[in-house]
């Protein structure tokens, strides 16, 4: 590389104190949004000398919502005249959807005040946990619907019954809610069977034979 001679060192170093001159004055830091989960980076100094942003405390990291180890949820889905429960044990979450024809299974977790789940054939729920409900939507047969679901106590909520009777493998669910409406179904050996909805908390009778139903405690560690 070739030296400057002396005259074009002073040009140039002119020019530099110039053009940082210049700088110091236009240049300002960008403007951010940081979400309540992010760590903002230290900040790098510039011209100006900006002192560095604070880093974010644990308490504004907790700001996404808390998550409740331990809840169900049941209500209407908006406009396709089905119920939907989801339930949150420890992390883990379990949903059923069912309009008395077709249904749908999903599980996933339960983390920042929110559920993410899935199901078979693409079925899919994302809702919000907070002020004793939970609101999303589901995706179901390449639709969408949204829905809001209250919290439930028992007898309502959702159930399950998994047996064989006579040789055919019975899986039933049922969906309770908290005005009395009700909606379930019984599939023989994975064939709708026509089976009466029995009451909160009772037995069903599938062929004659009676089928006792789950709460969630007891089947939402086979997810």
């Amino acid at each position: 590389m070739k030296r400057l001679g002396p005259v074009h060192t002073l040009a140039a170093g002119a020019a530099t104190a110039v053009a940082l001159g210049a700088l110091s004055v236009i240049t300002t830091p960008a403007a951010q949004n940081v979400g309540a989960r992010d760590v903002p980076a230290e900040a790098v100094a510039t011209a100006s000398r900006t002192p560095a942003a604070p880093r974010a405390t644990p308490e504004a990291t907790r700001t996404a919502g808390a998550t409740p180890a331990k809840a169900d949820y049941a209500g209407r889905v908006k406009g396709n005249g089905g119920l939907i429960a989801i339930s949150v044990r420890d992390g883990k979450a379990i949903a059923y959807f069912c309009d008395g024809r077709v249904e749908a299974w999903l599980r996933g977790r339960a983390a920042d005040g929110r559920v993410v789940l899935s199901g078979p054939g693409g079925a899919s729920v994302v809702a919000r946990l907070g002020g004793g409900r939970a609101a999303g939507e589901l995706e179901f047969g390449g639709r969408r619907w949204d829905f809001g679901a209250p919290t439930v106590k028992k007898p309502s909520g959702l159930y399950r019954a998994s047996a064989v009777v006579r040789g055919a493998k019975v899986r039933a669910g049922w969906i309770y809610l908290d005005d009395g409406s009700r909606v379930g179904l019984t599939l023989v050996d994975g064939e709708p069977a026509d089976v009466a909805i029995p009451e909160p908390g009772g037995n069903a009778s599938v062929n004659g034979q009676v089928v006792d139903p789950e709460d969630v405690d007891e089947f939402i560690g086979e997810f």
